[in-house]
């Protein structure tokens, strides 16, 4: 079997994995961020604004993608440790590489939905514009998750147990959601305080991310940011394969 095949295959199990394990995970998945937008546009303003939806949208697009890394890969993998599912894929053929790729791309599939949905929930009830490039938009997400799925696959190694590792993305996932810039923002902090959030790589990822589809700025003004999630990206991997075990 070629590395594309494998690739191709490992990809599909995810996503089944994903979807038999409970039926209504879909419609979880693509409706709890809608839900999110509708409630916080209404919750930190005196009424929805495109200005408040507008800072909104990519906000919780963020912090899904910080859930994607800290839960969908992190308490999966504990899952799959548990279950000895790893030790079958580590008994196959397929290199290492291949599977922890296609772990990036299957989360990757599910946020473009996930996104692509609450933009169109954004325009059409809270005049949202995206003014950024395509391309330049989905580079970000694609680094971002990448990041992410690192940092996760850390969650997956470390923990012991599936319990275990919903516990430690419960502490990670939710406060940074609410200290990096995706609800609340981080001006409304004492300066100390925004400057060390502004240090974060999910603070990092969310401005840039926002900065860059909502007000059409360009990668080159987010340059030194960008590097930055690519050294957390490495980071993490290179902790991933220090400490991963597949038994």
């Amino acid at each position: 079997m070629t590395l594309l095949r494998m690739f191709l295959v490992q990809t599909k199990m995810h996503f089944l994995w994903y979807f038999r394990r409970d039926g209504e995970m879909i419609f979880w998945t693509l409706a709890m961020p809608v839900f999110f937008l509708v409630l916080f546009s209404f919750a930190f303003s005196s009424g929805p604004t495109s200005r408040t939806s507008g800072f909104l949208v990519p906000g919780i697009i963020g912090a899904q993608v910080l859930s994607a890394g800290f839960w969908g890969v992190g308490v999966m993998l504990a899952t799959f440790r548990e279950k000895h599912l790893l030790k079958r894929v580590y008994l196959t053929p397929m290199p290492a590489w291949v599977f922890f790729a296609s772990l990036v791309v299957y989360r990757m599939v599910l946020l473009a939905a996930q996104a692509l949905l609450l933009v169109a929930a954004g325009a059409l009830l809270f005049h949202v514009r995206i003014a950024g490039n395509p391309f330049e938009i989905a580079f970000v997400l694609l680094l971002g998750t990448a990041t992410f799925v690192s940092l996760g696959t850390i969650v997956g190694a470390l923990a012991r147990t599936t319990e275990s590792a919903n516990n430690i993305a419960s502490v990670l996932t939710v406060p940074l959601a609410f200290l990096s810039d995706a609800y609340v923002p981080i001006d409304r902090f004492p300066h100390a305080v925004a400057s060390t959030l502004r240090l974060l790589p999910s603070t990092q990822f969310i401005d840039t991310f926002r900065d860059v589809s909502i007000y059409g700025q360009s990668l080159a003004q987010h340059g030194a940011w960008l590097g930055m999630l690519v050294l957390w990206a490495l980071a993490g991997t290179a902790i991933s394969a220090r400490t991963f075990r597949w038994t």
